[in-house]
């Protein structure tokens, strides 16, 4: 758990707090540690925004909002020229070309931030290639296919920017002396708890045998993602705080 930030903190704390909540109090020493991990959080959800991992949170919202609102609307669009059984081929393969170049799988849209800006950047060259198809499509009010095009690459072209504003203040946030020692003892704290939550359970047969992961399994996935992110490895899911 050594490498999660005040943002995972955030979430983990929460989790345990609430739906992990039935878990953790069957363990006695939970007594002990309880009203010292309240106290941990309830200064960690004081923090800005930047601070617990939450910067930008409802400028990404809205980018994703039009993202995925484009980018829907551009899948059903072409998904009605390919089954109507009047539409020319021509037609049709213009609705082909759009949609493998932009949006070949509607289950793109539950991407992370991170992976749709990445496709944004893909797809930003080829509007070039695709504007006579996208021309030739029209919408309501005088507009064409191109404009719900445009505004899906755009809007994906605006979610990177705010994911690399997000990391620089959090960064910053993070390596503040004193938010740093706050995520430190957390840390130790929670580690504290646990250990003697090892303990309890070995001690008690009557204690569920998983009892350690049902209480911190959160922690320990936060903190996979943390190291496998590092290496380039997975993004997390959307609106994810400090994690995203």
């Amino acid at each position: 758990m050594r490498n999660l930030t005040l943002g995972d903190l955030d979430i983990g704390l929460r989790d345990l707090l609430t739906d992990r909540k039935p878990n953790l109090t069957l363990l006695v020493c939970s007594q002990v540690y309880l009203p010292q991990i309240l106290i941990q959080y309830a200064a960690i959800e004081a923090l800005a925004p930047a601070l617990a991992g939450r910067a930008l949170a409802d400028e990404l919202a809205e980018a994703d909002s039009l993202h995925d609102g484009f980018g829907g609307a551009l899948w059903d669009y072409t998904e009605a020229l390919l089954h109507a059984p009047d539409v020319s081929e021509a037609t049709r393969a213009a609705a082909r070309r759009i949609r493998e170049a932009l949006l070949p799988r509607r289950s793109l849209l539950a991407d992370s931030y991170a992976e749709e800006a990445a496709a944004a950047k893909k797809n930003r060259p080829k509007l070039a290639d695709l504007e006579p198809d996208l021309q030739s499509l029209p919408l309501p009010d005088g507009k064409t296919l191109h404009d719900w095009a445009t505004g899906f690459v755009g809007a994906g072209d605006t979610i990177g920017k705010l994911l690399s504003a997000r990391a620089s203040a959090e960064a910053d946030a993070q390596n503040d002396g004193k938010n740093n020692q706050l995520r430190k003892s957390t840390i130790k704290l929670l580690h504290r708890f646990r250990e003697a939550a090892r303990d309890e359970i070995e001690l008690h047969a009557s204690l569920p045998r998983d009892l350690e992961s049902r209480v911190f399994g959160l922690f320990d996935e936060l903190s996979a993602r943390r190291a496998k992110r590092k290496t380039g490895g997975e993004e997390p899911p959307k609106g994810q705080g400090g994690t995203g």
